[in-house]
């Protein structure tokens, strides 16, 4: 009866410690997730609310953005071309690699840019979006 009252009380500690840990893991990562928005919307010159979210996997760049906050800049084509170079840019200089995809959605996480290749040559694609249709 002791062994079993012990073993139940450990499995209970190491399920507790676990849960805290995975809280703590999970809580940290919209810290890192923050602090590359402001990096990025800094280095951008945008500002605060604009760009809601974003991630980076390898060689992909994931932004969500506010896209009525853009919604002049992404109608202008070189504008909308110059911030896709630009981000591109920074995505490579941050991750070190020679080429790589942005992708922009918006708040409904419908595509609606994307740039890929390399600093020298890229290729732009638009997607549907309120603010680049209107």
């Amino acid at each position: 009866m002791k062994k079993s009252i012990l073993a139940a009380g450990l499995s209970i500690l190491i399920f507790c410690f676990t849960l805290t840990g995975q809280t703590v893991a999970s809580s940290s990562q919209p810290t890192q997730n923050k602090d590359l928005v402001s990096e990025y919307s800094q280095q951008m010159g945008f500002g605060e609310k604009q760009v809601l979210d974003l991630s980076i996997n390898n060689t992909l760049l994931k932004l969500f953005i506010n896209e009525c906050a853009f919604c002049g800049t992404f109608k202008d084509d070189k504008k909308r071309s110059d911030i896709a170079h630009k981000t591109l840019d920074w995505f490579l200089e941050k991750t070190g690699q020679q080429d790589g995809t942005v992708e922009w959605y918006n708040k409904s996480q419908q595509k609606i840019m994307v740039i890929t290749g390399s600093s020298a040559q890229a290729e732009i694609a638009t997607g549907p979006s309120c603010a680049i249709t209107q």
